[in-house]
Protein backbone atom coordinates (compact mmCIF):
# COMPACT_ATOMS: atom_id res chain seq x y z
CA UNK A 1 0.00 0.00 0.00
CA UNK A 2 1.50 3.46 -0.74
CA UNK A 3 2.53 5.94 1.26
CA UNK A 4 0.51 8.44 0.03
CA UNK A 5 -2.51 6.89 2.67
CA UNK A 6 -2.38 7.48 6.66
CA UNK A 7 -2.36 4.20 8.62
CA UNK A 8 -6.38 4.50 9.17
CA UNK A 9 -7.45 5.02 5.47
CA UNK A 10 -5.41 2.04 4.70
CA UNK A 11 -7.00 -0.20 7.71
CA UNK A 12 -10.32 1.06 6.19
CA UNK A 13 -9.70 0.15 2.67
CA UNK A 14 -8.68 -3.73 4.09
CA UNK A 15 -11.80 -3.43 6.17
CA UNK A 16 -13.66 -2.79 2.85
CA UNK A 17 -12.16 -5.02 0.79
CA UNK A 18 -13.31 -7.72 2.94
CA UNK A 19 -16.74 -6.12 3.61
CA UNK A 20 -17.69 -6.33 -0.14
CA UNK A 21 -16.30 -9.13 -0.44
CA UNK A 22 -18.45 -10.42 1.65
CA UNK A 23 -15.45 -12.31 3.87
CA UNK A 24 -16.48 -12.36 7.21
CA UNK A 25 -14.04 -11.11 10.16
CA UNK A 26 -11.78 -10.43 6.83
CA UNK A 27 -9.68 -7.39 7.04
CA UNK A 28 -8.80 -7.90 2.97
CA UNK A 29 -5.60 -8.79 1.60
CA UNK A 30 -2.86 -9.38 3.95
CA UNK A 31 -0.44 -7.34 2.09
CA UNK A 32 -2.71 -4.58 1.68
CA UNK A 33 -3.53 -3.67 5.28
CA UNK A 34 -2.88 -4.89 8.63
CA UNK A 35 -4.54 -7.06 10.92
CA UNK A 36 -6.69 -5.74 13.80
CA UNK A 37 -4.46 -7.71 16.51
CA UNK A 38 -1.73 -4.39 17.04
CA UNK A 39 -3.87 -2.08 16.26
CA UNK A 40 -3.92 1.16 18.19
CA UNK A 41 -7.52 1.77 19.27
CA UNK A 42 -6.62 5.30 17.88
CA UNK A 43 -5.94 3.83 14.32
CA UNK A 44 -9.05 2.36 14.46
CA UNK A 45 -10.98 4.83 16.01
CA UNK A 46 -9.80 7.59 12.99
CA UNK A 47 -10.64 4.17 10.76
CA UNK A 48 -14.33 4.27 12.11
CA UNK A 49 -14.65 8.06 11.88
CA UNK A 50 -13.61 7.88 8.70
CA UNK A 51 -16.00 4.96 7.46
CA UNK A 52 -19.04 7.28 8.87
CA UNK A 53 -17.78 10.31 6.97
CA UNK A 54 -17.78 8.25 3.80
CA UNK A 55 -20.89 6.87 4.53
CA UNK A 56 -19.52 3.16 4.99
CA UNK A 57 -19.61 2.36 8.26
CA UNK A 58 -22.37 -0.07 8.19
CA UNK A 59 -20.79 -2.03 5.50
CA UNK A 60 -18.36 -3.13 7.95
CA UNK A 61 -20.75 -4.85 10.59
CA UNK A 62 -19.91 -8.45 9.16
CA UNK A 63 -16.82 -7.97 9.07
CA UNK A 64 -16.15 -7.08 12.92
CA UNK A 65 -18.48 -8.82 14.49
CA UNK A 66 -16.07 -11.31 15.41
CA UNK A 67 -13.09 -9.71 16.06
CA UNK A 68 -11.75 -10.02 19.57
CA UNK A 69 -9.89 -7.17 19.84
CA UNK A 70 -12.14 -4.61 19.51
CA UNK A 71 -13.28 -2.92 21.75
CA UNK A 72 -17.09 -2.55 23.28
CA UNK A 73 -17.19 1.09 22.47
CA UNK A 74 -16.09 0.80 19.12
CA UNK A 75 -18.42 -2.04 18.29
CA UNK A 76 -21.52 -0.41 19.43
CA UNK A 77 -20.53 2.29 16.94
CA UNK A 78 -20.60 0.07 14.43
CA UNK A 79 -23.96 -1.72 15.64
CA UNK A 80 -25.88 1.46 15.95
CA UNK A 81 -24.78 2.26 12.55
CA UNK A 82 -26.02 -1.24 10.97
CA UNK A 83 -28.99 -1.45 12.78
CA UNK A 84 -30.40 2.23 11.95
CA UNK A 85 -29.29 2.20 8.25
CA UNK A 86 -31.19 -1.60 8.13
CA UNK A 87 -34.00 -0.17 9.82
CA UNK A 88 -33.85 3.27 7.14
CA UNK A 89 -33.28 0.87 4.29
CA UNK A 90 -36.44 -1.18 4.63
CA UNK A 91 -38.36 1.83 5.50
CA UNK A 92 -37.31 3.18 2.11
CA UNK A 93 -37.84 -0.32 0.45
CA UNK A 94 -41.55 -0.32 1.53
CA UNK A 95 -42.25 3.31 0.47
CA UNK A 96 -40.06 2.55 -2.98
CA UNK A 97 -42.62 -0.07 -3.46
CA UNK A 98 -45.58 1.91 -2.65
CA UNK A 99 -44.70 4.70 -4.95
CA UNK A 100 -43.54 2.50 -8.26
CA UNK A 101 -46.66 1.00 -7.66
CA UNK A 102 -49.00 4.09 -7.33
CA UNK A 103 -46.95 5.11 -10.73
CA UNK A 104 -47.65 1.84 -12.04
CA UNK A 105 -50.93 1.61 -11.56
CA UNK A 106 -51.37 4.71 -13.71
CA UNK A 107 -49.45 3.57 -16.35
CA UNK A 108 -46.30 5.35 -15.82
CA UNK A 109 -43.45 3.92 -16.09
CA UNK A 110 -40.65 4.70 -13.16
CA UNK A 111 -37.46 3.18 -13.04
CA UNK A 112 -35.58 3.03 -9.42
CA UNK A 113 -32.40 4.38 -9.96
CA UNK A 114 -29.14 3.20 -7.33
CA UNK A 115 -30.82 3.03 -4.11
CA UNK A 116 -32.48 -0.19 -3.48
CA UNK A 117 -31.45 -1.45 -6.73
CA UNK A 118 -27.59 -1.01 -6.55
CA UNK A 119 -28.08 -2.27 -2.79
CA UNK A 120 -28.65 -5.77 -4.01
CA UNK A 121 -25.25 -6.03 -5.80
CA UNK A 122 -23.67 -5.97 -1.97
CA UNK A 123 -23.14 -9.39 -0.01
CA UNK A 124 -25.91 -7.93 2.39
CA UNK A 125 -28.20 -5.28 1.03
CA UNK A 126 -29.04 -3.81 3.93
CA UNK A 127 -26.24 -2.22 5.40
CA UNK A 128 -25.91 -0.55 2.44
CA UNK A 129 -26.77 3.18 3.28
CA UNK A 130 -28.89 5.52 1.16
CA UNK A 131 -30.42 8.97 2.26
CA UNK A 132 -33.38 9.36 -0.20
CA UNK A 133 -35.33 7.53 -3.29
CA UNK A 134 -34.18 7.97 -6.62
CA UNK A 135 -37.17 7.44 -9.72
CA UNK A 136 -36.71 8.23 -13.24
CA UNK A 137 -40.01 8.75 -15.62
CA UNK A 138 -38.06 7.95 -18.69
CA UNK A 139 -40.91 9.73 -20.57
CA UNK A 140 -41.14 13.43 -21.05
CA UNK A 141 -45.00 13.13 -21.41
CA UNK A 142 -45.45 11.46 -17.86
CA UNK A 143 -43.79 13.81 -15.56
CA UNK A 144 -45.76 16.20 -14.54
CA UNK A 145 -48.29 13.52 -13.96
CA UNK A 146 -46.01 12.04 -11.52
CA UNK A 147 -45.33 15.06 -9.58
CA UNK A 148 -49.43 15.58 -9.26
CA UNK A 149 -49.97 11.60 -8.25
CA UNK A 150 -47.70 12.21 -5.53
CA UNK A 151 -48.89 15.16 -4.06
CA UNK A 152 -52.39 14.27 -4.47
CA UNK A 153 -51.45 11.20 -2.48
CA UNK A 154 -50.04 12.82 0.73
CA UNK A 155 -46.41 13.73 -0.35
CA UNK A 156 -44.90 17.28 -0.50
CA UNK A 157 -43.25 19.39 -3.46
CA UNK A 158 -40.12 21.15 -0.93
CA UNK A 159 -39.90 24.58 -1.51
CA UNK A 160 -36.10 24.63 -2.06
CA UNK A 161 -34.96 22.58 -5.01
CA UNK A 162 -31.57 22.19 -5.15
CA UNK A 163 -31.67 20.92 -8.75
CA UNK A 164 -32.69 21.40 -11.82
CA UNK A 165 -32.99 17.22 -13.49
CA UNK A 166 -35.14 16.30 -10.35
CA UNK A 167 -38.49 17.22 -8.30
CA UNK A 168 -37.66 16.96 -4.95
CA UNK A 169 -40.70 15.39 -2.41
CA UNK A 170 -41.22 14.78 1.06
CA UNK A 171 -43.54 11.90 2.30
CA UNK A 172 -45.28 11.84 5.92
CA UNK A 173 -42.93 10.30 7.48
CA UNK A 174 -39.72 12.27 6.00
CA UNK A 175 -38.22 10.37 3.58
CA UNK A 176 -36.92 12.36 0.28
CA UNK A 177 -37.99 11.10 -2.84
CA UNK A 178 -36.14 12.97 -5.95
CA UNK A 179 -38.42 12.58 -9.53
CA UNK A 180 -35.88 12.45 -12.30
CA UNK A 181 -36.88 13.93 -15.37
CA UNK A 182 -33.42 13.56 -16.42
CA UNK A 183 -30.43 11.78 -15.59
CA UNK A 184 -28.18 14.06 -14.07
CA UNK A 185 -27.86 17.91 -14.03
CA UNK A 186 -26.36 19.83 -17.48
CA UNK A 187 -22.34 19.96 -17.37
CA UNK A 188 -21.06 22.70 -19.20
CA UNK A 189 -20.12 21.02 -22.38
CA UNK A 190 -22.99 20.69 -25.00
CA UNK A 191 -21.90 17.65 -26.58
CA UNK A 192 -22.36 15.75 -23.07
CA UNK A 193 -25.59 17.04 -22.42
CA UNK A 194 -26.96 16.56 -25.78
CA UNK A 195 -25.78 12.72 -25.64
CA UNK A 196 -27.67 12.68 -22.24
CA UNK A 197 -31.02 13.68 -23.52
CA UNK A 198 -30.97 11.81 -26.50
CA UNK A 199 -30.22 8.74 -24.14
CA UNK A 200 -32.71 9.41 -21.55
CA UNK A 201 -35.72 6.95 -23.27
CA UNK A 202 -33.41 4.20 -23.73
CA UNK A 203 -33.56 3.98 -20.00
CA UNK A 204 -37.24 3.00 -20.85
CA UNK A 205 -36.39 0.44 -23.38
CA UNK A 206 -33.22 -1.21 -21.17
CA UNK A 207 -34.68 -2.18 -17.87
CA UNK A 208 -35.10 -5.24 -16.03
CA UNK A 209 -37.43 -6.31 -13.12
CA UNK A 210 -35.71 -6.49 -9.77
CA UNK A 211 -37.04 -9.20 -7.25
CA UNK A 212 -34.38 -9.49 -5.26
CA UNK A 213 -36.30 -8.13 -2.01
CA UNK A 214 -38.67 -9.78 -2.29
CA UNK A 215 -41.25 -7.38 -3.92
CA UNK A 216 -41.21 -6.59 -7.69
CA UNK A 217 -39.42 -2.85 -9.45
CA UNK A 218 -38.10 -1.69 -12.33
CA UNK A 219 -34.34 -1.03 -12.75
CA UNK A 220 -32.22 -0.04 -15.60
CA UNK A 221 -30.29 -3.24 -17.62
CA UNK A 222 -26.62 -3.85 -16.30
CA UNK A 223 -24.93 -1.64 -18.87
CA UNK A 224 -27.35 1.48 -18.24
CA UNK A 225 -27.35 0.89 -14.62
CA UNK A 226 -23.37 1.06 -14.77
CA UNK A 227 -23.56 3.74 -17.06
CA UNK A 228 -25.84 5.60 -15.03
CA UNK A 229 -23.42 4.79 -11.89
CA UNK A 230 -20.81 6.25 -13.93
CA UNK A 231 -22.08 9.52 -14.63
CA UNK A 232 -23.61 9.72 -11.35
CA UNK A 233 -20.41 9.57 -10.16
CA UNK A 234 -18.58 12.23 -12.62
CA UNK A 235 -21.06 14.50 -12.08
CA UNK A 236 -20.35 14.31 -7.91
CA UNK A 237 -16.88 14.40 -8.54
CA UNK A 238 -16.38 17.51 -11.05
CA UNK A 239 -18.49 19.47 -8.61
CA UNK A 240 -17.09 19.18 -4.87
CA UNK A 241 -16.22 15.54 -5.23
CA UNK A 242 -17.33 12.19 -3.76
CA UNK A 243 -16.61 9.41 -1.14
CA UNK A 244 -15.66 5.98 -1.11
CA UNK A 245 -19.51 4.85 -1.31
CA UNK A 246 -19.31 5.59 -4.80
CA UNK A 247 -16.39 3.27 -5.26
CA UNK A 248 -18.05 0.56 -2.87
CA UNK A 249 -21.15 0.71 -4.92
CA UNK A 250 -18.39 0.10 -8.32
CA UNK A 251 -16.64 -2.31 -7.06
CA UNK A 252 -19.70 -4.59 -6.29
CA UNK A 253 -21.32 -3.96 -9.01
CA UNK A 254 -18.62 -5.14 -11.31
CA UNK A 255 -17.21 -8.39 -9.20
CA UNK A 256 -20.36 -9.76 -10.84
CA UNK A 257 -20.45 -12.22 -13.91
CA UNK A 258 -22.18 -9.45 -16.47
CA UNK A 259 -23.71 -10.67 -20.08
CA UNK A 260 -20.77 -9.58 -22.31
CA UNK A 261 -23.32 -8.35 -24.69
CA UNK A 262 -23.97 -5.66 -21.23
CA UNK A 263 -20.07 -5.19 -21.09
CA UNK A 264 -19.49 -3.94 -24.91
CA UNK A 265 -23.38 -1.56 -25.01
CA UNK A 266 -21.69 -0.09 -21.57
CA UNK A 267 -18.30 0.38 -23.74
CA UNK A 268 -20.40 1.97 -26.02
CA UNK A 269 -22.42 4.36 -23.94
CA UNK A 270 -18.79 5.32 -22.24
CA UNK A 271 -17.27 6.31 -25.92
CA UNK A 272 -20.16 7.76 -27.03
CA UNK A 273 -20.04 10.04 -23.89
CA UNK A 274 -16.01 10.51 -24.18
CA UNK A 275 -15.77 9.69 -20.67
CA UNK A 276 -13.08 7.03 -21.11
CA UNK A 277 -10.30 8.44 -18.96
CA UNK A 278 -12.31 8.38 -15.75
CA UNK A 279 -14.07 5.02 -16.18
CA UNK A 280 -9.54 4.12 -16.44
CA UNK A 281 -8.79 5.98 -13.10
CA UNK A 282 -11.91 5.04 -11.37
CA UNK A 283 -12.08 1.35 -12.56
CA UNK A 284 -7.98 0.79 -11.60
CA UNK A 285 -8.53 2.51 -8.11
CA UNK A 286 -10.75 0.07 -7.30
CA UNK A 287 -8.73 -2.90 -8.22
CA UNK A 288 -5.40 -1.55 -6.61
CA UNK A 289 -7.63 -0.64 -3.45
CA UNK A 290 -10.79 -1.98 -2.84
CA UNK A 291 -11.13 -5.69 -4.20
CA UNK A 292 -12.34 -5.09 -7.67
CA UNK A 293 -11.04 -8.20 -9.88
CA UNK A 294 -8.44 -7.50 -12.58
CA UNK A 295 -10.18 -10.31 -14.55
CA UNK A 296 -13.90 -8.70 -14.62
CA UNK A 297 -12.70 -4.95 -15.53
CA UNK A 298 -10.10 -5.78 -18.35
CA UNK A 299 -12.78 -4.62 -20.38
CA UNK A 300 -12.74 -1.43 -19.00
CA UNK A 301 -8.69 -0.78 -18.43
CA UNK A 302 -7.64 -0.54 -22.23
CA UNK A 303 -3.62 -0.88 -22.69
CA UNK A 304 -2.27 1.99 -20.43
CA UNK A 305 -3.16 1.24 -16.87
CA UNK A 306 -3.27 4.43 -14.97
CA UNK A 307 -1.01 3.57 -12.01
CA UNK A 308 0.80 6.70 -11.88
CA UNK A 309 -2.56 8.26 -10.83
CA UNK A 310 -4.54 6.43 -9.15
CA UNK A 311 -3.18 7.38 -5.94
CA UNK A 312 -4.02 10.85 -6.28
CA UNK A 313 -7.44 9.96 -7.86
CA UNK A 314 -8.12 7.82 -4.45
CA UNK A 315 -6.58 10.69 -2.06
CA UNK A 316 -8.67 13.20 -3.68
CA UNK A 317 -12.16 10.97 -2.66
CA UNK A 318 -10.66 10.36 0.36
CA UNK A 319 -10.57 13.93 1.23
CA UNK A 320 -13.87 14.87 -0.17
CA UNK A 321 -15.75 12.84 2.58
CA UNK A 322 -19.37 11.97 1.04
CA UNK A 323 -20.73 14.37 -1.47
CA UNK A 324 -17.31 16.73 -0.78
CA UNK A 325 -18.93 17.78 2.38
CA UNK A 326 -15.63 17.08 4.17
CA UNK A 327 -13.78 20.55 3.34
CA UNK A 328 -15.54 23.94 3.09
CA UNK A 329 -13.30 24.94 -0.50
CA UNK A 330 -14.39 22.43 -2.08
CA UNK A 331 -16.75 23.30 -4.88
CA UNK A 332 -15.89 22.56 -8.69
CA UNK A 333 -12.92 21.06 -10.77
CA UNK A 334 -12.64 22.61 -14.12
CA UNK A 335 -11.85 21.22 -17.27
CA UNK A 336 -8.79 23.22 -17.67
CA UNK A 337 -6.73 25.50 -15.37
CA UNK A 338 -6.48 29.38 -16.96
CA UNK A 339 -8.58 32.15 -17.30
CA UNK A 340 -10.77 30.82 -20.11
CA UNK A 341 -11.80 27.92 -17.44
CA UNK A 342 -12.42 29.73 -14.94
CA UNK A 343 -14.90 31.68 -17.09
CA UNK A 344 -16.58 28.74 -18.82
CA UNK A 345 -17.31 26.92 -15.29
CA UNK A 346 -18.47 30.94 -13.69
CA UNK A 347 -20.88 30.91 -16.79
CA UNK A 348 -21.98 27.30 -16.10
CA UNK A 349 -22.98 28.46 -13.06
CA UNK A 350 -25.14 31.55 -13.79
CA UNK A 351 -26.87 28.78 -16.21
CA UNK A 352 -27.87 26.79 -13.53
CA UNK A 353 -28.73 29.44 -10.87
CA UNK A 354 -30.98 31.13 -13.65
CA UNK A 355 -32.13 28.02 -15.82
CA UNK A 356 -34.56 30.26 -17.84
CA UNK A 357 -34.00 33.75 -18.33
CA UNK A 358 -30.52 32.16 -18.59
CA UNK A 359 -30.89 31.41 -22.31
CA UNK A 360 -31.34 35.05 -22.73
CA UNK A 361 -28.39 36.21 -23.77
CA UNK A 362 -28.81 39.71 -23.42
CA UNK A 363 -29.66 38.95 -19.75
CA UNK A 364 -25.89 37.53 -19.20
CA UNK A 365 -24.50 40.48 -17.98
CA UNK A 366 -26.67 41.17 -15.39
CA UNK A 367 -26.64 37.21 -14.34
CA UNK A 368 -23.36 37.09 -13.95
CA UNK A 369 -23.33 40.12 -11.69
CA UNK A 370 -26.25 38.61 -9.34
CA UNK A 371 -23.94 35.07 -9.36
CA UNK A 372 -20.95 36.77 -8.43
CA UNK A 373 -22.72 38.46 -5.44
CA UNK A 374 -24.42 35.21 -4.83
CA UNK A 375 -20.53 33.38 -4.78
CA UNK A 376 -19.33 35.76 -2.58
CA UNK A 377 -22.17 35.60 -0.27
CA UNK A 378 -21.87 32.13 -0.20
CA UNK A 379 -18.48 31.78 0.75
CA UNK A 380 -18.40 34.35 3.90
CA UNK A 381 -22.08 33.45 5.23
CA UNK A 382 -22.29 29.93 4.87
CA UNK A 383 -19.25 28.41 4.26
CA UNK A 384 -16.93 30.78 5.80
CA UNK A 385 -14.38 30.62 3.14
CA UNK A 386 -12.50 33.09 1.27
CA UNK A 387 -12.92 32.76 -2.92
CA UNK A 388 -9.84 32.78 -3.19
CA UNK A 389 -9.78 29.01 -1.37
CA UNK A 390 -12.20 28.33 -3.09
CA UNK A 391 -10.57 29.27 -6.51
CA UNK A 392 -7.25 27.79 -5.54
CA UNK A 393 -8.67 24.32 -4.63
CA UNK A 394 -10.59 24.13 -8.21
CA UNK A 395 -7.23 25.21 -9.75
CA UNK A 396 -5.35 22.16 -8.11
CA UNK A 397 -8.25 19.54 -8.60
CA UNK A 398 -8.61 20.62 -12.07
CA UNK A 399 -5.43 19.13 -12.43
CA UNK A 400 -6.48 15.97 -11.96
CA UNK A 401 -9.68 16.28 -13.82
CA UNK A 402 -7.58 17.63 -17.21
CA UNK A 403 -5.34 14.24 -17.17
CA UNK A 404 -8.82 12.66 -17.95
CA UNK A 405 -9.12 14.57 -21.14
CA UNK A 406 -13.31 14.26 -20.46
CA UNK A 407 -15.85 14.59 -23.44
CA UNK A 408 -13.11 15.97 -26.02
CA UNK A 409 -12.99 13.70 -29.59
CA UNK A 410 -9.53 12.14 -29.49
Amino acid sequence: MSGILSEPEQLLLGLLRGALAGESGSTGDADASMSLQGETDVYLREALELAGGHAVLPLLYDVLKKERDLSMQLWRTVEDAARVTVRSNYRMLFLTKYVTGLLEQNGILVIVLKGVATASCYPVPELRKAGDIDLLIPKKEDYERACQLLVQNGFQVQEHQSALHHTELRSDEGICVELHRYLVEPFEDRNINAFLKKLLPEYGKHCTVNTSWGISFYQPSDAYHAFYLLIHMLQHFLRAGFGLKFLCDWVVFWNRRIDEAEKDTFMELVRESRTEGFVRVLTETCVRYLGLKREYAEFMLGDTQQEDWTEDFCREVFAAGEFGRARKERMVAMRGTGVKAYAREFHHQMRLNYPTVGKVPLAWPVLWVFTFIRFLYNNRAVRNVSGREILREARRRSRLTNRMILFEVK
